[in-house]
């Protein structure tokens, strides 16, 4: 016979209460599947002399997207070297794709949408689903050169 202390008698009930109750289970102890990534980063290059260039990247409502620049510089005419800020200029030219801002600035739009301005960082949660599309400010591709590498985050 086994003698014990009065004050570790209810501890001692407790745990074989326990022991029992959990024999008598069907325990499943399998780790759960490894949950999906909340978020991914994609590096892109984009093209100064090509119109809107498909990154691959779905966009939904409610997620946050982050473009930022990496590296690069390219031109909207022979000559200049300018990365996603653009080249100041005349924000009113009517060869801007997106009105009122920088020439030759990294521009983005989701589908269809209007396009909005990206710069060398962009960080906002989206309001609406459809392919994430970049591109320069400039409707005047012919003598445009260079590219810009840029890294696209879209999670939480």
């Amino acid at each position: 016979m086994v003698h014990c202390n009065k004050s570790l008698r209810p501890a001692i009930v407790c745990l074989t209460i326990l022991s029992i109750s959990l024999f008598a289970c069907d325990i499943n102890l399998e780790l759960p599947e490894r949950p999906a990534p909340v978020s991914a980063a994609t590096g892109f290059e984009v093209f100064a002399n090509q119109e809107w260039q498909d990154t691959g990247v779905k966009i939904r409502p409610g997620k946050t997207l982050t473009i930022l620049y990496i590296s690069g510089l390219w031109s909207p005419w022979a000559g200049g070297n300018y990365d996603g800020i653009g080249s100041g200029g005349d924000p009113k030219c009517s060869c801007n794709v997106v009105a009122g801002v920088s020439h030759a600035a990294l521009i983005g739009k989701i589908g269809d949408s209007n396009p909005f301005l990206v710069g060398n960082s962009f960080k906002q949660t989206m309001g609406e689903a459809g392919d994430l599309f970049l591109g320069i400010n400039d409707s005047r591709l012919g003598d445009n050169s260079g590219s810009l590498k840029v890294e696209i985050i879209f999670g939480p």
